[in-house]
């Protein structure tokens, strides 16, 4: 089997079974407007998967309140969704497979996290479980995920046909469209990417998933 040059993985619902975590911290994080709020933000959230809490939190004010968030207020839910997600995300188990893959495969396949969540943020989870060793460097927002794609593969000189995106949302399929690259989707029980060409449960199925890609 030829394998890719580089992979770049999406962490909540690929690497690590945390999406449930962010679901419930975007419902926290509006219940104080009510519950009908409440569940349109985590809606609006699951919709658009993958998306920075940073730049959610000023689109769900203007479409569910009716205004724009302040500065005070916009820093402040994003301290109060850090504070209520890491440590949880940290203790949250790993997708069947992960780990026994990018063991197997690091000093073959450049790995990158490509993540919509703060890029500190995201680079202490990484540590806190473990997981520096696997990967050639851990890449978060504000940057998106076409940058993450775009810089890697101009730095790494390495050609679109050999890099790959495994992902679980809609962010992370367009983010592979759109800068020309193979993309997997890494599908759970609601998940809307059920009609991509290439599907994962979980990472048991993986190596046989890239021999239809790469073969």
């Amino acid at each position: 089997m030829r394998l890719p040059k580089v992979i770049f993985l999406d962490f909540d619902g690929v690497i690590c079974e945390s999406c449930e975590i962010k679901n419930q911290a975007y419902y926290n994080s509006y219940i104080k407007f009510g519950p009908e709020i409440a569940q349109k933000a985590l809606d609006y959230h699951l919709m658009h998967g993958g998306v920075s809490r940073v730049k959610l939190f000023p689109i769900l004010h203007k479409m569910y309140l009716g205004r724009e968030i302040t500065k005070e207020e916009h820093e402040e839910m994003c301290k109060n969704f850090t504070s209520m997600v890491e440590e949880n995300v940290v203790k949250a188990e790993l997708t069947k497979g992960c780990e026994q893959f990018l063991a197997k495969y690091c000093d073959q396949i450049l790995f990158f996290v490509s993540s919509g969540t703060p890029q500190d943020e995201m680079r202490r989870i990484v540590e806190k479980k473990h997981l520096n060793k696997y990967f050639k460097s851990v890449l978060g927002s504000p940057d998106t995920k076409e940058t993450h794609i775009n810089k890697v593969l101009s730095e790494y000189n390495i050609s679109k046909e050999d890099a790959l995106f495994i992902g679980d949302a809609t962010t992370d399929r367009d983010a592979a469209k759109n800068t020309g690259i193979h993309f997997i989707a890494r599908l759970s029980q609601d998940s809307i990417l059920q009609k991509e060409k290439f599907t994962i449960n979980d990472f048991t199925e993986i190596e046989k998933t890239l021999k239809l890609i790469f073969c």
